[in-house]
């Protein structure tokens, strides 16, 4: 059921970084892009944030030579004080540049020692992030083999710097539409229905507009919030249909206007309306959550529940 009524469109997040290139490889930690230097992107398994050091990339080598010394950094080299997780959820097997496309190309292993799906999307937009700041460099083509399931043969994902939308990034105005969003009925154990304009930018994600939509609440009698006070959006991706939202602390806050399933199906509903969703994954503070407020299951996946939605007249 997908409701997306004015608007087929991709966002465009426009990353305004580019790469430089100088002579040996020397991390700093001076938080002004100095020149000669890009950001290197890793991922902190701690807290499941992406974290940055600033990185001199070599001058004296070939474009496929300086891309793979980045990346043998990002995957093997030690940032800080964090352990480097990156290598275990995808093990780097070989890369190569195409420079007639300005593609990268990467082979791994998925293999992933942590059996979460959201570090390998992380682990991918690092990557993505990091490579796309050279100014020799449109896209990343991922070519993904898992060593357990090597007879079913590979699989290809592209990104670029587009790919993935960072929840605290705002931006320009580029056109206006309608999404449709799930609010609590007046007895909050069902689904409303309530199509909302909003103002598309390009580089924030139409996934974050929706759950912001929710937070902000609806502006119409007869609707009840789901959202609980106080709630915030950390951060918001896609990959291959999963939605996976992580939520601050607030979302666990009783609310009175509606039952728990409600506040969850509100926002596994409302992305789901998105075509590029079909399913949605919860993280709090960055980890997942086995229940929410201590009764319903939060740690699975979620698809979208037509049953739970109130018939209602259409309104004007």
């Amino acid at each position: 059921m997908k409701k997306w009524l004015c608007v087929l469109l991709s966002l465009l997040m426009i990353l305004t970084i580019t790469g430089c290139t100088s002579d040996d490889p020397v991390p700093v930690v001076d938080e002004v892009l100095q020149e000669g230097y890009i950001y290197l992107y890793y991922v902190n398994g701690s807290t499941y944030e992406l974290e940055h050091e600033q990185y001199k990339v070599l001058t004296n080598t070939s474009e496929a030579k300086t891309i793979a010394i980045i990346l043998d950094r990002m995957m093997h080299g030690t940032p800080g004080d964090q352990p480097n997780i990156m290598s275990s959820v995808l093990n780097m097997i070989q890369s190569s540049y195409d420079e007639d496309h300005r593609l990268v190309r990467i082979t791994v292993n998925s293999a992933n020692n942590y059996d979460d799906e959201y570090l390998e999307v992380l682990t991918k937009e690092a990557i993505t992030k990091t490579l796309c700041q050279l100014d020799y460099v449109d896209t990343i083509q991922l070519e993904i083999y898992d060593s357990s399931t090597m007879l079913e043969g590979t699989r290809f994902e592209k990104y670029d710097e587009a790919s993935f939308v960072n929840a605290e990034e705002v931006g320009g105005f580029l056109q206006k539409g309608t999404i449709t969003i799930y609010f609590a009925n007046e007895t909050g154990d069902m689904l409303l229905e309530y199509g909302k304009s909003v103002e598309i930018t390009n580089n924030v994600s139409l996934e974050q507009i929706v759950v912001e939509s929710l937070i902000t609440g609806p502006l119409r009698e007869g609707y009840g919030q789901t959202i609980p006070e106080g709630t915030t959006l950390k951060r918001i991706s896609v990959k291959d249909g999963t939605c996976y939202v992580d939520l601050s602390g607030d979302f666990n806050q009783p609310l009175d206007t509606c039952k728990d399933y409600v506040t969850i199906y509100s926002l596994v509903n409302s992305l789901c309306e998105l075509p590029t969703i079909s399913r949605v994954q919860f993280l709090i503070d960055g980890q997942k959550q086995e229940f929410y407020r201590e009764t319903y299951p939060m740690d699975g996946i979620f698809e979208f529940q037509e049953e739970l939605i109130e018939e209602r007249e259409e309104e004007s």
